[in-house]
């Protein structure tokens, strides 16, 4: 296990009067992230005064490296690149890159994980459901949170962020013992956001003369629902956030602009929005104007490909040798700007939202939360999730598995720890679609 998996797993419960004087560590100076983590900062920093021919030659380079060695070491695909009569090696420019097949979630689901994937002693399987409930497992390495950090502090920079500084987290973590969980490896509050807005209030009341943090992130349809809830409560939390918190870090869901101002305003504070996903290939943050979302290409490169009348996201990851993903579909649905044949920055026109369904009590629990926050072994054996409400507190999950019959019980494999909810299973052939096609994660 390496070092910094080390201490996620078990660093994580320190008290905090040592947490917080370790989280004033720069992390360039922390073992077994500083040099790739001081690499990456100064790598986004020359790339901002570049000219876009010498921003162009930096993406050749990387992308040519991984194809070759992807081309070299992966089986699926060395055949996928002799299937289109491509060779990577032979690449002596950038549009030479376009000669690289483009690649969907559906072509690597067909595939044994190990046909696509060259793992080391250090790599770990994580798995994503995408904005459709479209789950695929696949390798990443440790040394991939460096590289996220570099990038994250960046975009955080935008509402002043230090890495000292204490966040509250709303997720959808199931392991949160009493509402309120110190996180000392991350220098973090976690919320159990299963617990209802009350419990939340009534608990962060208590502890806040304590933490006293100054940031909110997490899924923004969870924050913007928790503030309007203070708000129309009269509860007086939301006195002290307006006068301790300093930004919001809103992450995995487009923010619905309208609740957003409101929040911003009950809060008296500033926002930042980026998009990201589980599979590490791009990250693209509000640089200059919200909801323009600019991506980093030293996180990894990003196009916007014309298909069927509509730009498709496309990305790829540099520097994940395990599970490398080259001109992957992220199959959101963009409007993109374009600058001398790069993607300049680009609007979400599809993506994930704060679809939501209600627990016993009455309480909204959000998909984002409860189905990409959290892993699901039943993601592992299957093409599609989606999740269809009857009545308050009781859903029913639909699953479409990739092969064969499963030997398990579903429920054993789909974690609703936490969660006052109850859930049935029922096994489909193929997903609800909508009429005009669409596969929808919360089916009306």
């Amino acid at each position: 296990m390496s070092f910094l998996l080390y201490v996620k797993k078990n660093l994580t419960n320190l008290p905090y009067f040592l947490g917080s004087p370790l989280s004033k560590l720069p992390y360039g100076y922390r073992p077994g992230m500083g040099k790739t983590y001081n690499q990456r900062q100064s790598e986004i920093s020359t790339l901002d005064n570049f000219t876009k021919e010498k921003v162009k030659g930096f993406i050749f380079e990387k992308v040519k490296d991984i194809a070759v060695y992807s081309n070299k070491e992966i089986p699926f695909y060395k055949h996928l690149y002799k299937s289109n009569n491509v060779n990577p090696v032979s690449f002596t420019c950038f549009e030479d890159l376009n000669n690289l097949p483009i690649i969907t979630k559906s072509d690597l689901q067909k595939v044994d994980i190990l046909e696509r994937s060259c793992p080391n002693a250090k790599s770990y399987i994580v798995n994503t459901g995408g904005s459709s409930g479209k789950p695929l497992n696949f390798y990443i390495e440790p040394s991939s949170i460096a590289h996220e950090w570099a990038h994250m502090h960046k975009v955080w920079d935008n509402v002043n962020f230090k890495s000292s500084d204490l966040r509250v987290v709303f997720a959808g973590r199931s392991d949160v013992s009493d509402v309120i969980l110190y996180d000392s490896a991350r220098h973090q509050l976690n919320v159990d956001i299963y617990a209802g807005w009350q419990a939340i209030a009534d608990r962060l009341l208590i502890v806040y003369s304590k933490y006293r943090p100054q940031y909110l992130h997490g899924y923004p349809s969870s924050i913007f629902d928790f503030v309007t809830w203070l708000d129309d409560n009269k509860h007086p939390l939301l006195d002290i956030l307006r006068e301790n918190i300093e930004g919001l870090l809103l992450g995995s869901e487009y923010p619905s602009p309208q609740i957003r101002a409101n929040t911003e305003k009950r809060l008296n504070c500033k926002s930042v929005s980026w998009y990201g996903h589980t599979e590490r290939s791009v990250l693209a943050y509000e640089a200059e104007q919200y909801r323009h979302y600019k991506p980093f290409e030293t996180y990894g490169h990003s196009e916007g490909i014309l298909n069927d009348g509509s730009y498709n996201l496309i990305s790829t990851n540099y520097y994940n040798l395990s599970s490398p993903l080259i001109r992957y579909n992220t199959e959101d649905i963009i409007k993109p700007k374009f600058s001398d044949g790069l993607l300049q920055s680009f609007q979400i026109t599809e993506g994930r939202s704060g679809e939501f369904i209600i627990d016993k009590h009455g309480s909204k629990v959000f998909l984002t939360a409860l189905i990409f926050g959290r892993h699901h072994a039943l993601f592992d054996i299957s093409n599609h999730i989606q999740i269809k409400q009857s009545k308050q507190g009781i859903a029913t999950v639909y699953y479409v598995l990739r092969t064969g019959v499963l030997c398990e019980e579903p429920e054993t494999l789909f974690d609703h720890e936490n969660v006052d909810l109850t859930f049935s299973f029922e096994q489909i052939e193929n997903p609800i679609t909508t009429i005009s096609g669409k596969t929808p994660l919360l089916i009306k």
